[in-house]
């Protein structure tokens, strides 16, 4: 992947050459060849998303969130609108911009689902402002201009790293029984990731183990059994 300059950096709302140049080496997005993703981020004036991952980018003329989705059957992982159904249950996270979550990595949407980048807050290695604008220097990836505040940015990469270490202690608690979100996230050695292991959010769990895949498991069961209901030859089998 082509290294960004200091300088440059993709903006959500406007057209540069550097789109340009990240558009040129993306392939058609493949989900299963696809590994852990650093950032989604909509083309400018244009449909599409482009899908950047350590190695590669990527281009679907999908949204985001209908990349995700794609994305999450592909590998069989939770579907997002029962995640948003689960944390709503939890009661605790708020009422939208809710985070992807799967065993291995989480994105967090900056703005509104239907069209906003979609950031993986491990992959962030330092943030910093430039006449009242924010910035995001992301781990193998381009710079990105934040259309949110610093503390709107902590918020969620906070509330997402301790929803991915919960989901990682209910996945792996038979090898992995310690009590704190921190010992289930891996942080790289970067400034950013430095500020996000202080914040009060990750110091301690504060749902009991098992209590994010029951609720998970309950909105799921009920979604498929009212699509049953309605239509019996309506259902996907595969998702059981």
């Amino acid at each position: 992947m082509r290294t960004c300059e200091k300088n440059e950096y993709l903006d959500g709302y406007m057209w540069s050459d550097l789109w340009e140049i990240c558009l040129k080496q993306a392939e058609p997005f493949d989900p299963l060849s696809a590994h852990e993703i650093i950032l989604i981020a909509p083309i400018p004036n244009q449909t599409g998303v482009l899908i950047f991952t350590d190695k590669k980018i990527y281009h679907s003329e999908e949204n985001g969130l209908t990349t995700l989705q794609r994305y999450s059957a592909a590998h069989c992982f939770p579907h997002y609108k029962l995640i948003c159904a689960c944390l709503k249950a939890l009661s605790c996270f708020g009422s939208y911009k809710f985070p992807w979550l799967c065993p291995y990595f989480a994105l967090f949407p900056l703005e509104n689902t239907q069209k906003t980048c979609w950031l993986n807050p491990l992959k962030i290695s330092a943030l910093h402002c430039e006449k009242g604008r924010y910035f995001a220097e992301i781990l193998s990836g381009p710079n990105l201009l934040l259309p949110i505040l610093r503390r709107s940015l902590m918020a969620r990469a906070e509330i997402t790293c301790y929803l991915l270490a919960l989901v990682r202690r209910d996945f792996f608690h038979f090898t992995n029984q310690e009590n704190t979100p921190l010992a289930y996230l891996n942080f790289p050695d970067t400034y950013f990731a430095r500020l996000l292991s202080k914040r009060p959010g990750l110091a301690q769990f504060t749902h009991q183990i098992g209590e994010f895949t029951r609720h998970y498991n309950k909105v799921h069961f009920l979604y498929h059994y009212e699509r049953l209901e309605d239509d019996p030859n309506n259902i996907d089998w595969t998702a059981w």
